[in-house]
């Protein structure tokens, strides 16, 4: 039998979805949420979800990244 491994898990809600704009094709929307924690952001570009999954689970998103996550990111905050 294996042993239960204890490698920290983590648990993130993904919601995507598009929203009409002047443009046909309708821009991207989406928030994400820590389950754990409960802190929530909104996003309009994939890698800012990327980039706060890795700031939840202790990895190091770009400066740039960060820097948006402190204050919110652009199009949403971060909530809790």
């Amino acid at each position: 039998m294996r042993p239960f491994n204890k490698r920290p898990q983590h648990l993130f809600m993904v919601r995507i979805w598009y929203e009409n704009g002047q443009d046909s094709e309708g821009q991207l929307r989406g928030s994400v949420e820590h389950v754990p924690t409960g802190k929530r952001m909104y996003f309009a570009s994939l890698n800012d979800m990327a980039d706060f999954i890795a700031f939840q689970t202790g990895k190091r998103p770009s400066p740039e990244s960060l820097a948006s996550l402190a204050n919110g990111n652009k199009d949403g905050k971060e909530t809790e």
